[in-house]
């Protein structure tokens, strides 16, 4: 006998869920089409909704591209106020990260657990990175500003932890304080690549590798 068809109706999530769903599958299209490229219809199509749905929580690709800006900025950030920002510190700060128990009191153990967390971002949330490789290589007039505006909060914050580090000798480093916090900002470009190529490392043996190229090319001979 034959049976009959099921039919299944589109679950009705809550305004919050239904935004947070959508935010999630934004992420997740615009890592693949780019910031000058993807739009309301491919969220759309993967959250399998009406275009009209996601119009009513974005109402333009400007709010739109704002708000997956807005996620991968608190993503890199709170990375960054992880590892960098000692625990007395915390408080100071907004959006602070809930991982905050594991901040050190050591520069060189920070630098290390920084390289490894972006390891594991370029591994297994590859969405975000991807967004952030491209709008940090692309001066588009629209996002450009808002990056270097990132980027020098970040190193600001690096820098306030390694400073006493460099003066101490702790870290041993041809570079000023603000030099060596940029080229630490700049070790994700490799790491993507290195997560990225055809024969990739395994996660440890990237971190090594990081951490003897920081050692090496950003310390004194």
């Amino acid at each position: 006998m034959e049976m009959p068809a099921v039919i299944r109706r589109r679950t009705r999530l809550s305004p919050e869920a239904r935004r947070e769903q959508l935010m999630q599958c934004a992420i997740e299209v615009f890592s693949k089409r780019g910031l000058g490229r993807a739009g309301h219809a491919e969220i759309a199509q993967l959250a399998q909704v009406s275009v009209a749905t996601v119009f009513n929580y974005f109402s333009s690709r400007e709010q739109l591209v704002d708000n997956v800006l807005i996620q991968v900025e608190d993503f890199f950030s709170n990375m960054v106020r992880k590892h960098f920002i000692d625990i007395n510190e915390l408080s100071n700060h907004t959006h602070q990260s809930n991982n905050s128990s594991q901040v050190n009191n050591s520069a060189q153990q920070a630098i290390h657990d920084y390289l490894a967390d972006f390891v594991d971002a370029a591994i297994s949330n590859p969405q975000f990175t991807y967004i952030w490789l491209e709008w940090s290589s692309s001066i588009r007039e629209d996002t450009w500003p808002r990056y270097l505006a990132l980027l020098d909060n970040n190193i600001a914050i690096i820098s306030n932890k390694i400073e006493p580090a460099i003066a101490s000798g702790e870290i041993n480093t041809y570079l000023t304080t603000k030099e060596f916090a940029r080229s630490l900002c700049n070790q994700g470009y490799m790491i993507l690549q290195l997560v990225n190529q055809p024969k990739a490392m395994d996660r440890e043996g990237i971190i090594a590798f990081l951490e003897k190229y920081v050692t090496s090319a950003l310390g004194k001979v």
